[in-house]
């Protein structure tokens, strides 16, 4: 994640107003929000907030909209809980995914019986380290990749698909509880490994006992890296990089790095690492330290000879993962909601996401796929992050998503023949940010929900995403 614009006096006298709109901070405290103050005095409205556990939705309290017919129900989903992404120099710590095997084998398409070559297995090796050659030393040791899926991910996945079930089959009757044809069904995920896993969990539970047959294969699709349109992809778009920097050098977050910055040099010096991708975003640290925590790994320490001799080595604390967090949250508000670039950042970044989801809903509506009732996107963080963004969701709903966030975008039918939208994240209705609450998100009018959605889906995108 990273961040120009000198504000004109205009822009940052709105962004003053925008901000003064915010919720209390946890402490109760009323205090200026304008970016140019320091951190502590933002309002987050985090008290409750975990990184390490979604919101399910819960059977108990999920009620079905009155005098209506669901129709269609998008479910895009963040990963579940994985390794970390950055890695630090001399890791001690272990990390184990084989808890959960993956069975692999492959036949000719349109086969309809499993031939006889066989099953497989994808075995992770990291040796231990004979201090002449190789690599080890710069990884952990166990059994799993940079940013896999661990066990524990794929348990929250089969939680969220059991919840689901609960819901859309055992108290709606909406969908089949038996899978018998899987038109019913549409499953996306991104190239990366972690989010194909967590949709196969997800709807492991969500029908289990599918069998081997093909009309119940699920297909899952996935684009390829080079036009994945779930994330920002910025090699396909250079603007987001373009538009990032101008964020980065801005007179507001300069004063944000500046304020915070003995923290993290602090913390670089004790992770033992250096360069541009460390100085000007908290992705990474937020990364190392959030992964170990929830896992109740001891967080990492600088065992240098400089740093232990005649006293303890430095170590991170668990009160620099909470400074951590919330200077990471402050830094997703700031970028993808609150900039005054915002509006051009999300459109490059999950603008055609958002694209193909109205056209999806616009199908359904035209009776083009009526046997479509269940629709699963698996993506990142940086999924959500921008969608919640362009809804302007509040600030407790702007932190960063935990692992097995989930929004789910339900299309119901009313009996006077309207359309209604509800968006329901990690359980609950989405609520927006104060003085931008442009709809109900409980049921709001499907033309007034894709209007405001059609000001973020590019016109031109090949155009828009030139550097």
């Amino acid at each position: 994640m990273a961040f120009r614009v000198t504000l004109t006096v205009a822009s940052a006298v709105s962004m003053l107003a925008l901000l003064a709109t915010a919720s209390p901070a946890d402490t109760g405290a009323q205090k200026d929000n304008a970016y140019s103050t320091d951190v502590s005095s933002f309002n987050f409205d985090d008290a409750g907030y975990t990184y390490c556990n979604p919101g399910y939705p819960q059977t108990e309290s999920y009620a079905p909209l009155p005098d209506a017919q669901l129709q269609l129900v998008q479910a895009v989903v963040r990963h579940g809980d994985r390794t970390p992404v950055h890695q630090i120099p001399n890791d001690d710590t272990t990390w184990f995914c084989d808890g959960i095997e993956e069975d692999i084998y492959l036949h000719a398409a349109n086969q309809p019986e499993r031939n006889n070559t066989g099953s497989y297995q994808q075995v992770i090796e990291i040796p231990t380290w004979n201090k002449k050659y190789g690599f080890a030393y710069q990884l952990w040791k166990g059994t799993c990749d940079s940013g896999q899926l661990t066990d524990h991910g794929k348990l929250q996945h089969r939680t969220l698909g059991s919840k689901l079930r609960s819901i859309y089959v055992d108290k709606l009757g909406f969908l089949s509880d038996k899978l018998v044809r899987n038109s019913e069904v549409y499953a996306r995920t991104t190239y990366i490994w972690r989010t194909k896993n967590s949709a196969e969990s997800l709807l492991g539970s969500l029908w289990p006992d599918r069998g081997f047959t093909p009309d119940v294969a699920i297909p899952i699709h996935t684009y390829p890296q080079q036009i994945e349109t779930m994330y920002g992809n910025s090699d396909a778009c250079p603007a987001i990089r373009s538009i990032r920097n101008s964020m980065i050098k801005s007179d507001q977050f300069q004063k944000f790095l500046q304020d915070q910055g003995p923290l993290m040099s602090r913390l670089a010096s004790i992770f033992d690492i250096n360069g541009n991708d460390w100085k000007n975003t908290w992705d990474g640290y937020f990364d190392i330290l959030n992964a170990r925590e929830c896992h109740g790994f001891q967080l990492p320490c600088d065992h240098s000879a400089d740093s232990v001799k005649g006293s303890s080595p430095a170590c991170a604390t668990a009160q620099d993962a909470a400074q951590v967090r919330r200077n990471s949250h402050y830094e997703l508000m700031f970028e993808y909601r609150d900039h005054p670039l915002a509006q051009n950042l999300t459109q490059l970044i999950i603008g055609s996401f958002w694209g193909t989801l109205k056209e999806q809903i616009d199908s359904h509506i035209a009776g083009k796929s009526d046997d479509l009732k269940f629709a699963l996107y698996s993506g990142h963080d940086s999924t959500l992050i921008p969608m919640l963004a362009t809804m302007k969701a509040s600030n407790h709903n702007m932190l960063w998503p935990p692992y097995a966030s989930n929004i789910l975008l339900e299309l119901w039918k009313k009996s006077d023949g309207s359309r209604v939208i509800r968006v329901i994240y990690n359980g609950q209705v989405l609520k927006l940010q104060k003085g931008h609450e442009w709809c109900d998100l409980n049921a709001c009018p499907v033309d007034t929900f894709l209007s405001y959605i059609d000001q973020y889906i590019p016109t031109d995108i090949a155009t828009q995403c030139k550097a």
